[in-house]
């Protein structure tokens, strides 16, 4: 474990390896006082409640307590924090519903759940969290409709609800979210068709769509950018659209598990990169 001393709080990229941290900010009372600001206990096989006493650290910006064994719920303790933006308890065991209290929370930009035991619809509190930057809230027991308090999220880049159990469509307020970079809805129980709006996104770089009905036509993506897209097993029929073989930046395309039509171009097959799938038996 690491324990550093900074006056400034860096958020560090989730994906990188694993660094446990207590970090410290020393520049309190003419740089006579330290504070913790940044608390990170990763994979350390941590059992028992999430613990509410940790709201005595009120100074702290960063909590990262996932991939461990931890039970019960976010406590209601931890919106006495008024400086917490990051709050990552992905890979435990906690469960019931989300809280409701989420107005607190006034600078939370990271908010991840996943792989818990979470349950219940998503209360439409956490459309007050309007600074968040990325919501995961993928592989839980998550049932409902997605509050339409949500679409006031207008500063989320990511967005991942994966593997859950929701119903209805997917909502055409995601086109209000202009800065969204990311956005993963693998087997989320959302069902077509695929908003008009949300294919107007122009700063996608990552979509993913698996295992549900009522995408029949291809989108017409207006992003330029796209890296990733898997639109797989969506229901799709008809030609894919021929912008996909030109997207300058895609390197990674799933199209399998549809009826799609027509030929792949030429260019494509010719400059074809690993982890591209158009399911060739599929195409007439």
């Amino acid at each position: 474990m690491r324990f550093t001393k900074s006056n400034d709080h860096k958020q560090a990229d989730r994906n990188l390896e694993v660094n446990n941290t207590i970090a410290c900010d020393c520049s309190f009372n003419n740089n006579m006082t330290c504070h913790i600001t940044e608390l990170s206990l990763v994979n350390l096989t941590l059992v028992g409640k999430v613990p509410p006493k940790l709201a005595k650290l009120r100074h702290l910006r960063s909590i990262d307590l996932s991939a461990n064994y931890l039970t019960g719920t976010i406590p209601p303790e931890w919106v006495s924090m008024p400086y917490l933006t990051f709050i990552w308890l992905c890979g435990n065991r906690l469960s019931g519903n989300l809280p409701t209290w989420w107005q607190h929370f006034k600078n939370l930009k990271f908010l991840g759940v996943e792989g818990n035991q979470f349950s219940g619809t998503i209360p439409d509190e956490l459309g007050n969290l309007t600074k968040l930057v990325k919501l995961d809230l993928a592989s839980n027991q998550f049932t409902g409709s997605l509050p339409i308090t949500l679409a006031r999220l207008v500063n989320l880049e990511q967005l991942w609800i994966s593997d859950n159990k929701f119903s209805g469509t997917i909502p055409a307020y995601i086109g209000k979210w202009s800065r969204l970079r990311k956005l993963s809805l693998h087997a989320s129980g959302l069902k077509g068709p695929f908003p008009d709006a949300v294919a107007c996104l122009e700063n996608l770089i990552d979509l993913r769509i698996s295992d549900t009905t009522g995408i029949n036509s291809f989108p017409v993506l207006s992003s330029k950018v796209i890296e990733t897209l898997i639109l797989r097993n969506v229901g799709l029929s008809g030609p894919i659209p021929s912008y996909i073989w030109k997207l300058p930046n895609r390197t990674r395309l799933y199209l399998t598990g549809n009826m799609l039509s027509g030929n792949v171009e030429s260019a494509f097959l010719i400059n074809n990169k690993p982890n591209m799938y158009v399911s060739p038996a599929c195409m007439a």
